[in-house]
């Protein structure tokens, strides 16, 4: 690979880096300081990306100029308490192969691969979109250094790892969490982020040539009272390096 490619591949990492750490943001509990840090994020990442997610993470930037003390409103009465539109992948389409927990053991599994493992401020959330997220982040990083390093098979690696965990589980949990909020939520920030994510995971799926079939609907066990354990201020997403 010349120079010129290594550098480009290593921006577009980067890029891609940066556009799913502000989704994983926008789905964290909305603090001031996290919405500031989504407007200008927002506009950054959308740089160089295609026309349909430049002008979501545009909306999404907009969006996050609200007042947090209203999104904050909006979290708890979509997210939080009874918990009409759940932020967990485990809580969408019908029962699986194994059950939730072997969903859970295997979005685990990934992270473990990776050095990761959910904060220990926040246990049982290894399915929150946020998290997931945040792991793709991660994971573009990764490929960014990779290829910064000419390290061909840490790269294989990090490009095999994104295409399994969005072809096994954003891709098809992304959509289904998007429908819903789109269906429930108010005006403004997190329909915003629901199209931002839609069109992202969207642009994701056909550049790591995987096509994930979406969850439809809230599994029978999700449909009653629940909390969110992500409603905290806390500014990580939910990943942390196990000690």
């Amino acid at each position: 690979m010349t120079a010129v490619a290594t550098e480009a591949g290593v921006t577009e990492a980067l890029r891609r880096s940066a556009v799913y750490r502000v989704l994983a943001l926008a789905f964290a509990p909305p603090v001031a300081e996290r919405l500031a840090e989504v407007a200008a994020a927002s506009a950054g990442a959308a740089a160089g990306t295609r026309a349909a997610v430049a002008d979501a993470l545009a909306r999404l930037a907009a969006a996050a100029h609200a007042d947090p003390a209203d999104l904050a409103t909006a979290y708890l009465g979509l997210f939080d308490r009874t918990v009409r539109c759940p932020l967990y992948e485990g809580a969408y389409g019908p029962p699986r192969l194994g059950g939730k927990a072997a969903m859970l053991a295997d979005v685990a599994g990934f992270y473990t691969a990776f050095g990761l493992a959910p904060a220990s401020a926040q246990p049982d959330m290894e399915d929150h979109v946020a998290a997931e997220l945040e792991f793709m982040s991660l994971l573009a990083l990764k490929e960014a250094w990779a290829l910064a390093e000419g390290l061909d098979e840490a790269l294989a690696v990090t490009r095999h790892a994104q295409a399994a965990f969005v072809g096994q589980h954003l891709g098809p949990f992304a959509p289904a969490l998007a429908a819903r909020i789109a269906e429930l939520a108010p005006p403004g920030f997190y329909p915003a982020a629901a199209a931002a994510l839609t069109a992202w995971v969207d642009d994701e799926c056909g550049r790591l040539g995987v096509a994930p079939a979406p969850l439809e609907g809230l599994t029978e066990a999700e449909v009653g009272p629940l909390t969110c354990p992500m409603a905290t201020e806390s500014g990580s997403a939910g990943l942390s390096e196990p000690a």
